[in-house]
């Protein structure tokens, strides 16, 4: 079909999806496509209120989930944790989380509204949890405190995961298929990045204040962004239902006989184990070993978000070019050595360029993880093969931390960087991909 002009260059034409799907418009003005999703950011990535709204939501989103997730370990130690407290709060959470995610998927094939079920768990419930994180000290003092910690920070993580296998549908749901890896890598590009700015103004805040004051200001603050967050999740528009009894075709049986998935989240399960082995103790090891300040960890924290920045910078564009899969092996080979390098720093500044590559290559690793999920997972079935995804991460916090502890507690953290370092090149032989029929490519 010919072009049909519109004015001097402004024109319209059709692309066809070589798979037979009905022919999408788009538009033209001196031969570059306006609203192509490589080179148009506005018209595709914020182009309708569902897509805006849930941009934003991620944004928000990172920035109240700053505190829990970079200073919470800290927060614990201010309330006289130990080394041992820490692991145990890492692998509580996951337990929990983990526990929540059959009922979780339960729910999003029954559920009348995906959207609600967010809302109600990690967008109600797990905030409110995280405001009363911020009145621990006021309740309890000692072991108690760390203790009421420990339980408030695993119903957090329990609401989060209960809407987890919703909020994967509904975003399948309402990000189009030819957009998926350049709208989610744009997602997690702006989520990195307030991670960036966040993590350092945080523990300034933190050091500024003083004392627990410093962590009550900033789970305040926090609230206060989770609750924009949770606004702009209730303003996306959920494409309409279909009927429950269509919808809860989901099926446990054929995902575990999905043999090439089982597979792939078994070499993940093993790669994420070995990882956090370590992830609870790199805190601690800063504040007790290197002697970091809040402020030296909010800038190390900064500069991980920043290599965060530059890998999805390029994962993006690159997973357009090669991807998911290459993408993925390619990071693996790197992960491995990042540890390692933490054993063979004394001095706080040291740990930058760990985090600065771990930034990076974890970038390209969990937007690849990802993007493989939603483009492997039957529709129908997609709240399972959700929750047993994340099933496998939270299995691995919850597994990887207690032996960390048991390390720490015979040999010290150094040994637990090590066995982890050792256990991913381990791991690596366990990862394999399931090969299918790859998603339709956007227009040339």
């Amino acid at each position: 079909m010919g072009p049909t002009s519109l004015g001097d260059d402004v024109q319209f034409r059709r692309w066809t999806l070589t798979s037979g799907q009905v022919p999408q418009r788009w538009r033209f003005q001196n031969r570059r496509p306006l609203n192509h999703p490589r080179v148009a950011y506005r018209t595709r990535v914020l182009g309708t209120r569902s897509l805006r709204a849930f941009f934003f939501d991620g944004i928000f989103s990172a920035a109240s989930d700053v505190m829990p997730a970079q200073f919470l370990a800290i927060y614990a130690i201010a309330l006289g944790a130990s080394d041992a407290d820490i692991g145990i709060l890492a692998a509580a959470a996951g337990l929990a989380g983990l526990v929540a995610l059959a009922p979780g998927a339960r729910i999003a094939e029954r559920a009348r509204s995906r959207k609600w079920v967010v809302l109600l768990s990690g967008g109600g419930s797990g905030r409110v949890m995280l405001l009363l994180m911020a009145f621990v000290p006021w309740f309890a003092e000692g072991r108690t405190a760390v203790y009421l910690l420990i339980l408030l920070a695993s119903l957090r993580w329990f609401a989060g995961m209960l809407g987890h296998p919703a909020w994967v549908s509904l975003t399948a749901a309402i990000v189009p298929l030819d957009l998926r890896r350049f709208y989610i890598s744009r997602r997690m590009l702006g989520i990195a990045a307030v991670g960036a700015v966040g993590a350092p103004l945080i523990g300034r805040v933190i050091g500024a204040v003083g004392g627990l004051q410093g962590y009550h200001v900033a789970l305040f603050i926090s609230v206060g962004f989770a609750i924009v967050s949770t606004v702009l999740f209730a303003r996306i528009e959920e494409p309409p239902a279909t009927e429950t009894s269509d919808r809860s075709g989901g099926s446990t049986r054929e995902m575990l006989a999905d043999s090439n998935f089982i597979r792939f989240v078994s070499g993940i399960l093993a790669l994420h184990i070995t990882t956090h082995i370590a992830v609870p103790f790199f805190a601690p090891y800063m504040v007790r070993t290197l002697g970091a300040s809040p402020t030296e960890i909010g800038i190390l924290a900064t500069i991980s978000a920043i290599g965060g920045v530059g890998g999805l910078i390029v994962a993006g564009p690159l997973a357009e070019r090669i991807g998911s899969e290459r993408m993925l092996r390619w990071s693996l080979f790197v992960i491995p050595t990042l540890p390692i390098m933490w054993v063979f720093a004394s001095e706080p500044w040291h740990a930058a360029i760990p985090n600065l590559i771990g930034g990076v290559v974890w970038a390209g690793f969990h937007l690849a993880e990802f993007n493989l999920l939603l483009q492997y997972a039957p529709e129908r079935n997609m709240p399972r093969y959700a929750a047993a995804h994340q099933a496998t991460l939270l299995f691995a916090t919850l597994v990887g931390p207690l032996i960390g502890t048991v390390i720490v507690a015979e040999w010290g953290i150094p040994a637990a960087l090590l066995a982890s370092g050792f256990g991913r090149f381990l791991a690596l032989g366990l990862v394999s991909l399931p090969r299918r029929a790859p998603v339709p490519a956007p227009p040339a």
